[in-house]
């Protein structure tokens, strides 16, 4: 069980949660994994990234409301690796337009290189 703690201003609003490594479950720095309250069985997915320190994890207001907890109090959890399915739909749904923009721009540039090939095989095939 950690304490809550609250992010710097700056990380508010990015899907963030700062955890000691010891406490991360193999997530890697920079990861996505699933923080799941077990007493209220709510959960989030987020980037995890570290911190000193070993008795806090620190969150944003939107993340700590997700889960239920507030700051101060003290949260007993369990933190997972993302799969792929979860990590793309993640990109495509965050709140966060600074990554939310980007992973549909990728969409849609994949769509379009797909539709673009098939346009040039039909040509081919048509000659």
């Amino acid at each position: 069980m950690l304490t809550v703690k609250g992010l710097d201003s700056r990380e508010w609003g990015t899907s963030r949660v700062r955890l000691h490594y010891s406490h991360r479950n193999g997530v890697k720095r920079y990861g996505l994994g699933k923080i799941t309250n077990t007493e209220t069985g709510k959960s989030v997915v987020a980037v995890i990234l570290g911190h000193d320190d070993i008795q806090g994890i620190y969150m944003d207001y939107d993340t700590r409301d997700e889960i239920g907890v507030s700051k101060g109090d003290t949260l007993a959890f369990d933190v997972a690796s993302v799969r792929l399915p979860a990590k793309l739909w993640w990109y495509l749904t965050i709140s966060d337009p600074l990554i939310r923009i980007p992973a549909w721009l990728a969409v849609w540039s994949i769509i379009l290189g797909v539709a673009g090939i098939c346009f040039g095989v039909a040509s081919i095939l048509e000659n």
